[in-house]
């Protein structure tokens, strides 16, 4: 295993760590615990051992539908080795990174066709990478394989359920069919918009950042850092939305209840961890801790929890 990347990150390690003041550490609120953890190191939160690498038949089964597109990508897809998944995932941080920097410096850049192209498909690795939707997928076929065997009927008589949540992942990431329906719906359904903070309390994310896009939510925060967020608003001007500050061209200016509501919906997001400033975090954990602590709030098992 010598030369292979064994500590997968499910977020981004470059994505937390924009997050941090120094770039080098950051702010924890560790919800199991239930405790907030100064300088701590990206590269040990929100990442498992080995946690995209594939059999090939794990591979052959998720890249079927290129490998039907594309013949000419056939050998390529047969030599894959285990990690294909991570190399491919590492290649477009590094290039997502600098757009985002790009971004956060020049509001237009995030109209540019091919920052935006980019841009969709890290968003939409983002939503499906993540350990909280393999674990949910894994609990819906535990639940149903249950009901199943309840009712008398062979596993092997539904389609589908052979397949594993980290098969579903993994065609998740891969697959065509996936993000070209999550970039459907964010080019034909949403307006794009800059966020940016107006007041103290500082942007934060979970361990699961982005579920407001699988969920297709009317009003969705993707954070750049603490400061600066891209709002995707739906185009329905009768739609319900979370922030009521309004658009000025390009730019929403987020005032601290808008940036509090933000942080909030990325609590209820969250699986295990929250990172961020620590002002902010103490924050949230406050309000928490007046309704019970998150366990109470939303159930003693997050992973669970979906809006």
């Amino acid at each position: 295993m010598g030369g292979q990347v064994k500590n997968q990150h499910y977020v981004p390690r470059m994505y937390i760590k924009r997050f941090s003041p120094d770039k080098k550490r950051i702010c924890v609120w560790n919800l199991m615990k239930d405790t907030i953890l100064i300088r701590q190191r990206p590269e040990n939160y929100a990442a498992k051992r080995y946690f995209y690498d594939a059999s090939k038949a794990e591979l052959k089964q998720a890249l079927e539908e290129m490998a039907k597109l594309y013949p000419n990508a056939v050998p390529i897809i047969e030599t894959a080795d285990e990690q294909f998944v991570e190399k491919g995932l590492s290649c477009e941080e590094a290039d997502v990174s600098k757009i985002l920097d790009l971004i956060c410096n020049d509001y237009e850049a995030l109209y540019d066709e091919i920052n935006a192209q980019k841009l969709i498909i890290f968003l939409h690795d983002l939503v499906y990478r993540s350990e909280k939707y393999r674990d949910q997928l894994d609990n819906i076929r535990e639940q149903t394989l249950m009901h199943l065997e309840k009712m008398g009927i062979a596993a092997e008589q539904v389609e589908g359920m052979d397949k594993t949540g980290k098969d579903k992942q993994l065609y998740q990431l891969v697959g065509i069919a996936p993000l070209l329906k999550t970039s459907k719906m964010l080019v034909e359904n949403y307006n794009w918009y800059i966020g940016t903070v107006q007041g103290t309390m500082k942007l934060v994310i979970s361990d699961n950042p982005a579920q407001g896009i699988r969920l297709g939510f009317n009003d969705i925060c993707i954070p750049l850092n603490g400061d600066k967020a891209i709002i995707f608003r739906i185009i329905d001007p009768k739609a319900p939305i979370l922030s009521k500050d309004t658009p000025v061209g390009n730019e929403i200016k987020l005032t601290e209840r808008s940036v509090f509501v933000y942080n909030a919906v990325q609590m209820s997001y969250a699986n295990r961890f929250m990172f961020g400033d620590k002002a902010s975090l103490t924050f949230l954990k406050r309000i928490s801790d007046r309704h019970g602590g998150y366990a109470s709030m939303y159930g003693e098992k997050p992973v669970l929890h979906t809006l």
